[in-house]
């Protein structure tokens, strides 16, 4: 149980505006789904609230400070004026799918719930979006430390992908990167034709 007290704290300072700079939350996620895999449920509740708790500080910080501290930011360093304004118009633009997603974005996931809050987003619907990117973004590294508990060696799915990636490399050595050009290309005329 007192694990799971530190896998809290250590999600929580993730989440956390500030001392997520300086503490990175992986060991603690997977920690935590290495434990689950032992049978502890304990650890992935500890995660998932410290995570949805620090996220939550973190905008109630961007509330009540947010818009001091831009200023200050820009004060200090007017180039900073650009990237603040174009984070403000993408989070009104585009704001769910940010709030959604910023938990698979590595750095990103730092500062969304301190500039939600700091640009007076809804907090049902920070709130909403922010929890859906939080089972996405948490729940990845559960389940990769989950597989690091079961071996990646006994997953017989795994042993099925690499035979048929091993029988078939020439063709997926020729397939993969005419497909991603394909997409590419149909990305690009969907674009032109907007």
């Amino acid at each position: 149980m007192i694990e799971s007290v530190g896998l809290f704290v250590g999600a929580f300072l993730d989440a956390l505006i500030g001392p997520n700079l300086f503490v990175p939350g992986e060991p603690f996620l997977l920690a935590a789904g290495y434990q689950l895999h032992q049978g502890s449920w304990y650890g992935v509740l500890a995660v998932f609230l410290g995570s949805f708790i620090g996220d939550q500080a973190s905008f109630i910080l961007g509330r009540s400070i947010g818009t001091k501290a831009q200023k200050k930011i820009v004060r200090w360093q007017p180039k900073a004026r650009r990237p603040i304004a174009r984070c403000r118009i993408l989070l009104h633009k585009r704001g769910n799918y940010v709030m959604t997603f910023a938990r698979l974005l590595g750095p990103v996931a730092w500062v969304v719930p301190f500039v939600a809050g700091s640009n007076h987003i809804r907090w049902t619907r920070f709130t909403m979006y922010s929890s859906i990117g939080l089972v996405l973004g948490v729940g990845q590294f559960i389940l990769w430390g989950y597989l690091l508990g079961v071996g990646v060696s006994q997953l017989s799915l795994l042993n099925n992908l690499e035979q048929f990636a091993q029988h078939n490399q020439l063709w997926l050595m020729i397939g993969v990167p005419v497909m991603v050009a394909v997409l590419i290309m149909l990305v690009r005329k969907r674009k032109m034709s907007r």
